[in-house]
């Protein structure tokens, strides 16, 4: 009885991934129909009637995005299983195609070749910035001003052209002995070394994933999203390297008070930019220790506190995210832009539309779907769980709920890349068919950020998928560990 149970039970699993799957592909079209349908309307000579803005090749871009969402379709259901395989070195390649891809037009700028560093930065759709490092290099100066008494958060301050639009606790940079981030004095040099670590990261993320997904991160690495962020020094790329701290930690040491110390580098983190904040997600697995419960209960209670005594800063960052929404196709995703373009209209992100709820609907088709497919499993795969579920999170809260994000923001799929190449394999079919599918939608955003529509809505399926399957794969390591706590207390 035991077995059959456990056989209809797999069954049952199967068929709600492929149903969820399904359900996905079928908002998905109904997306892209009303963006053609609106951007088709005879009653407008072109787009630019209803989106001024829109570049007029917007059109033929979405019809491209329709393409290759149905390519993508294709290849989930007749590509059954997905073996590549890799030499050990490609791990270093990957790192090293990074590095050498975000330094060679720097060191062309500083050598004087500022033609041939545009030349490559429009070889890799790369919107070259005011200067190097320009996001690292504000983000130093609001440090600078701060650490002369000008309050960067207000509108008019004195000391920077625009308030701040960070967390009060990036400020705290300002401590740091030596004015070791002083931007008039390490910006440069400061930003360099981010690119290294950057890309150490990708080498490490390579390391931890089956060969599709090396492959995958071999493309990423070269890709628009991944070199403007380390183009711009943004401050995501932390962000990252704290998500991949956390896990080495935890790993490293299975321990209360390694979990705590992984807490507090994710507080850190959400006072800089607030939504790092989402991946206290990662924390869920320290409730199988015990007295695990106390790590996450206090990050809960030290995220609400500091939100609670920022909160003025918090909505103007919020508002500043809303604020910075193009409707052109320059390098960006979002909400916000896609429903714009199927009611042929500007959006007020206040102001929910049908279009946004189907948006919604189509992130919680692909995180049903990410969840079966996850259940359908009897892995262990804890750890690429956390790295998918902190990656996921922090997309799908930028990019889905503030509803705009520049193209970097893709980057953050790239830690659930090691979760869903480990599915790859998979002898069920639907397991596996899902895995290459999501890859390729990984793939797809980490490289085709200058396609609006493709970009988003790839971007929300992979993100989806990445958080249903990582929750799922979290909550069941919880819950035997759980259950036999139970147990040895009430024999005791």
């Amino acid at each position: 009885m035991d077995g059959a149970g456990s056989l209809r039970g797999r069954v049952s699993t199967r068929a709600w991934a492929m149903g969820a799957a399904a359900a996905t592909a079928l908002l998905v079209a109904v997306v892209v129909v009303q963006i053609l349908r609106s951007g088709s309307d005879p009653g407008a000579t072109a787009v630019t009637r209803y989106l001024p803005d829109v570049d007029a090749d917007y059109l033929p871009k979405a019809y491209a995005a329709a393409a290759v969402l149905a390519a993508v379709l294709v290849v989930g259901v007749f590509v059954r299983r997905l073996a590549v395989g890799t030499r050990r070195a490609l791990p270093w390649a990957v790192g090293a195609l990074s590095a050498i891809a975000a330094l060679s037009p720097w060191w062309a700028v500083h050598s004087g070749a500022a033609g041939m560093a545009q030349s490559l930065y429009r070889a890799l759709h790369v919107p070259q910035g005011i200067i190097p490092f320009w996001d690292l290099t504000l983000v130093l100066q609001s440090v600078d001003c701060a650490a002369d008494g000008y309050d960067v958060f207000a509108p008019d301050n004195g000391c920077l052209a625009d308030a701040a639009i960070y967390g009060p606790g990036v400020l705290w940079l300002r401590f740091v002995p030596l004015g070791a981030f002083s931007a008039a004095a390490h910006a440069e040099w400061l930003g360099v070394a981010a690119v290294l670590l950057s890309s150490l990261l990708l080498v490490w993320l390579a390391r931890a994933s089956m060969g599709t997904g090396q492959v995958v991160l071999l493309v990423a690495a070269v890709g628009g999203p991944w070199q403007l962020l380390l183009e711009r020094g943004n401050i995501d790329a932390v962000v990252l390297w704290g998500a991949a701290a956390a896990v080495i930690l935890v790993r490293r040491w299975d321990r209360l008070w390694a979990w705590s110390l992984a807490a507090a580098i994710i507080w850190l983190l959400g006072t800089w930019k607030y939504y790092p904040f989402a991946m206290g997600l990662m924390l869920i697995p320290a409730l199988r220790l015990r007295r695990g419960w106390t790590v996450l209960a206090g990050y809960l209670v030290a995220a609400g506190l500091f939100v609670a005594v920022t909160w003025s800063n918090f909505a103007f960052s919020a508002e500043s995210n809303s604020g910075m929404v193009d409707y052109r196709e320059v390098g960006a995703m979002g909400r916000i832009v896609v429903v714009a373009r199927m009611i042929g209209s500007v959006v007020n992100p206040t102001n929910l539309q049908p279009g946004d709820l189907l948006v919604y609907a189509v992130a919680l088709a692909a995180a049903a779907w990410g969840a079966a497919v996850a259940l359908a499993t009897k892995r262990s795969l804890r750890h690429p769980a956390m790295l998918a579920i902190a990656g996921s999170s922090m997309l799908l809260a930028s990019v889905l709920l503030s509803g705009f994000g520049w193209g970097y923001k893709a980057t953050f799929l790239l830690l659930g890349v090691p979760l869903v190449a480990a599915l790859v394999g998979s002898r069920r079919v639907v397991i596996a068919s899902s895995a290459i599918t999501v890859l390729a939608l990984i793939a797809i955003v980490s490289v085709v950020s200058w396609n609006t529509v493709l970009a988003t809505i790839a971007a929300t399926v992979a993100g989806a998928f990445c958080f249903g399957a990582a929750g799922a794969y979290l909550v069941r390591s919880v819950l035997p560990a759980r259950t036999a706590q139970r147990a040895a207390t009430s024999m005791t």
